[in-house]
């Protein structure tokens, strides 16, 4: 969650949706800098570090079971000598991850500022990877030319997630493998804290819906949500053996403001703990996929 902005109208076309969420992302790029306190000089060495300590000190629910980073969705055996594409490359944390498990990869983003930024990441630390400005509903890529598709957080905030799922399927060999997070429906996140607090008590209800109340509450210009059905029915049209996994943050734990006492909280919280409510209740659901022939 992040500074409130102007409630979204539903008014509002995909088209011109599309083109101010890559305005909001231009202006708010994602470096886990929420309390302002990154001092570091941006595009620097230890800049890229620091952002990614945060993030992954955050993505608990992510570790594979030997502690790696991002070792319960991300496995070597998914990307080693494959050709990946990372639709929504952000700063580059998970960028330098797949390259560094093997990946030959293709990284895009909407804006320019997070394509610049990851092309200096890989420069900085001697890496391989294509990156691109690219528009993940009209990718200008080649048909059947990928082996495994990673998008963490980000087709959610396109007001045509279907058209990204289509783009996402032209480029993908039959046989090639989807790993995606999107936001979740039925989590504290939207309920507890945009429902309730928000809403009812808060009295955001009486002038907004649910929906508008958390799209005013999350990053980007406009986020979707969708519940396991919904999932299904978005990726059965062209993807087989879905895997359904429910994450969420410590933070979402905690319907309060974020202060010392809230990050205090936060790393008390035991993982099993957390993983044992937001499993079942988190704001992030994640996909995994066959592309079908």
């Amino acid at each position: 969650m992040t500074t409130a902005k102007k409630f979204v109208s539903e008014a509002v076309s995909p088209l011109d949706a599309q083109q101010r969420n890559r305005e909001w992302w231009e202006s708010n790029p994602m470096t886990y800098d929420w309390e302002k306190t990154l001092q570091i000089g941006p595009g620097t060495l230890g800049w890229y570090d620091e952002i990614d300590r945060r993030f992954l000190e955050s993505a608990y629910y992510a570790k594979g079971k030997d502690g790696r980073p991002f070792g319960r969705f991300l496995k070597p055996a998914f990307v080693a000598g494959k050709q990946v594409l990372e639709i929504g490359c952000g700063m580059g944390t998970h960028a330098e991850m797949l390259i560094r498990n093997g990946a030959y990869l293709t990284a895009v983003d909407q804006t320019t500022l997070a394509v610049e930024s990851v092309r200096r990441r890989v420069d900085l630390k001697e890496l391989d990877a294509e990156v691109l400005q690219q528009d993940a509903e009209r990718l200008t890529l080649q048909n059947k030319i990928f082996d495994f598709v990673w998008t963490w957080g980000v087709i959610h905030h396109s007001r045509s997630t279907e058209r990204c799922v289509d783009e996402i399927a032209r480029v993908l060999k039959p046989g090639g493998r989807l790993m995606m997070m999107v936001y979740y429906r039925p989590s504290l996140a939207y309920y507890l804290h945009c429902g309730l607090i928000r809403g009812i008590f808060m009295g955001q209800l009486l002038r907004h819906s649910l929906d508008e109340i958390y799209v005013d509450s999350s990053d980007g210009f406009y986020a979707r949500v969708f519940t396991k059905p919904e999932l299904h029915a978005l990726l059965s049209k062209y993807f087989h053996s879905l895997q359904i996994s429910v994450v969420g943050l410590k933070a979402e734990l905690y319907p309060i403001p974020r202060n010392r006492f809230k990050v205090a909280l936060e790393r008390l919280t035991p993982d099993w703990l957390a993983e044992a409510i937001l499993g079942r209740f988190g704001s992030m659901v994640v996909v995994e996929g066959i592309r079908s022939a």
